[in-house]
């Protein structure tokens, strides 16, 4: 039996196959979010090492009952589907907690002050 399944993008696809829109995604290199790189992976340990390991928004906002040393991410500031070329620049990350990342999507703006620290990749 041959059942036909709608893709998210709307188009109706034989079962066992892919849809056309994403074979796209995945040749296309712009669009493959840098968090699958190894330079990113690499770049995400300097980012929380230069962030003293701490989310900066809880410590903004004084959160200090939130936990603020687990599940850490680095948040793109400018985001990268908006900025793809920023997607590497030390100045455009941040650490921030898992909760805080998505309290704070995709919107391209920080909703606190925050001075950049200077990365130092000697002391790693």
């Amino acid at each position: 039996m041959n059942f036909n399944t709608i893709c998210s993008c709307g188009e109706l696809v034989a079962s066992g196959t892919k849809c056309k829109c994403k074979s796209k995604i995945k040749k296309d290199p712009e669009k493959k979010h840098p968090g699958t790189t190894t330079r990113f992976r690499k770049l995400r340990k300097q980012i929380i090492y230069r962030d003293g390991f701490q989310c900066q928004r809880c410590i903004k906002f004084n959160r200090y009952d939130h936990t603020t040393m687990e599940n850490l991410e680095v948040h793109h500031i400018k985001s990268f589907r908006d900025f793809p070329y920023l997607a590497y620049e030390p100045s455009n990350l941040i650490t921030v907690c898992r909760y805080c990342n998505l309290d704070l999507g995709n919107s391209n703006k920080l909703d606190f002050d925050w001075e950049v620290k200077e990365l130092n990749l000697y002391s790693l």
